[in-house]
């Protein structure tokens, strides 16, 4: 707030988030939602309210703080003495080469023909997966049920630190969600939930938002063939997904045809309590676009 005028001149905010942390279920905090009145974008008021967001986290039992920062908010962390915990990859895989095309031809006749052959040679491609006849993978239309806090669950300290996908959290995130539709498929191995995946669709491409499960191939990458097939029949031109360096799938997914196009920083700050029991940036994390919220 300034002073003089008593108006408000900035925004900061935090969304509480469950995470596992090994076996053990802590609180934490995703930053979003930081902005400053245009006239006040200096560093010293960034910096003033940034650190009120720290103050605060010191006075709730949250265990750290996380953030995806834009490139402007970065320097902020840097003057704040905030290392940089790691990177979020931008994977992307091209379906159709129509849009590429109509950006390098304009005539008609050239396009369709073009986009024709490009488009052959791509889907003639073999989608590479490890195959499990007992996995079963199909649409899911229903609010999230008890079976995916029971796989959540399962899994604790398997994947690294992760938030906590309990069916509330995926109904809250996803299903109920007013501004964004989701699509959701499911793999099961006999009837037992094994993974799922979370995925919209915008203008002519996608983003895989969410992806969680055993720590299996033929989850993994059936869960992903199962989409591209769905996209390209939608005639959907690219498909992406985001995930943390160290992401434990991260091999996986270049194995199947995805190349990294961006990055984008993270950043992790403890609270008190928390800093000198790990090494934050030292640690294994599983992160997606999902676990952001700006």
């Amino acid at each position: 707030m300034d002073a003089q005028t008593e108006c408000v001149i900035g925004t900061a905010a935090a969304f509480p988030r469950r995470c596992y942390w090994g076996q053990t279920e802590i609180s934490a905090w995703v930053f979003g939602d930081f902005c400053l009145d245009a006239q006040y974008r200096s560093l010293g008021p960034a910096l003033r309210l940034q650190r009120a967001c720290f103050g605060a986290l010191g006075a709730n039992d949250a265990m750290f703080c996380y953030d995806f920062p834009s490139s402007s908010m970065a320097a902020v962390y840097k003057r704040l003495g905030v290392p940089v915990a790691g990177k979020m990859l931008r994977l992307a895989k091209v379906l159709r080469v129509d849009k590429k095309i109509r950006e390098i031809a304009n005539i008609p006749v050239v396009t369709r023909a073009v986009s024709m052959l490009g488009n052959s040679v791509l889907a003639a491609m073999p989608v590479t997966h490890a195959s499990d006849s007992s996995v079963e993978i199909s649409a899911y239309h229903c609010h999230f049920g008890e079976e995916f806090s029971i796989l959540a669950e399962r899994l604790r300290g398997c994947l690294g630190i992760c938030v906590q996908r309990s069916a509330e959290y995926l109904n809250w995130r996803y299903e109920d969600n007013p501004l964004e539709r989701y699509e959701t498929i499911a793999a099961r191995r006999h009837g037992e939930l094994e993974g799922y995946a979370i995925w919209m669709e915008v203008g002519e491409d996608a983003w895989v938002i969410d992806l969680f499960g055993e720590n299996d191939p033929a989850i993994v990458k059936g869960l992903m063939s199962e989409i591209v097939a769905t996209l390209r029949r939608r005639a959907v031109m690219t498909l992406s997904v985001w995930l943390n360096d160290n992401h434990p799938w991260l091999s996986w997914y270049t194995e199947m045809g995805f190349r990294v196009r961006d990055s984008a920083p993270i950043v992790c700050v403890p609270s008190p309590s928390f800093a000198n029991a790990v090494d934050l940036r030292a640690g294994k994390w599983f992160l997606m676009q999902g676990d952001r919220d700006s």
